[in-house]
């Protein structure tokens, strides 16, 4: 009885001794969800479908700008009560310095589909901002982010005509100047 509870004791003392030593508090896991991770590796921007339509081109967005810990910091609904007013998101792309995170929508119902609304999220401030506010209606889905934080569109009108939604013409801004 001895000799087994001596090997027994003798198992546990050599597995323990081989167990790797601890070290230190576990980092945080990144953000789990679909999105993109900023530059600096300190942000996520969740893009989650919402509404009745969980899949393109019908389905409605939700962004959020979560912390590597998973905490949301800031978050944009684009839900509509019906599943068919809102606005899903389409190209989506952080500025090189970290500081803005960059995204055009289409409609939902498929409602004024010349019309890619554009918004960014202000890492500074904490909040979004719709780009047309500071340029006309955006046309094109796909804006140009370059170093620092300057954004191109192409919005509606030309000098012949100002309401084309066909070609447009370019507009740049500096993001960290819009309020």
């Amino acid at each position: 009885m001895r000799f087994s509870m001596f090997v027994a004791l003798s198992f546990f003392i050599i597995a323990c001794a081989q167990q790797p030593a601890t070290q230190g508090p576990t980092p945080p896991d990144p953000a789990k969800c679909r999105g993109v991770t900023s530059p600096d590796q300190q942000l996520r921007a969740c893009v989650l479908s919402v509404g009745r339509h969980p899949n393109p081109p019908f389905n409605e967005s939700r962004v959020e700008i979560r912390n590597m810990k998973g905490i949301a910091l800031a978050t944009k609904d684009f839900k509509s009560p019906d599943g068919e007013h809102g606005r899903n998101v389409q190209k989506r792309e952080w500025s090189a310095d970290s500081k803005f995170f960059v995204f055009s929508t289409a409609s939902s119902g498929g409602h004024s589909p010349w019309h890619w609304q554009t918004y960014f999220y202000d890492r500074k401030r904490n909040v979004f901002k719709e780009v047309d506010d500071f340029t006309g209606p955006v046309i094109k889905r796909n804006f140009k982010l370059t170093a620092p934080d300057w954004i191109e569109v192409q919005v509606q009108g030309t000098a012949s005509d100002p309401g084309d939604i066909t070609n447009g013409h370019p507009e740049k801004r500096h993001l960290s100047t819009l309020h």
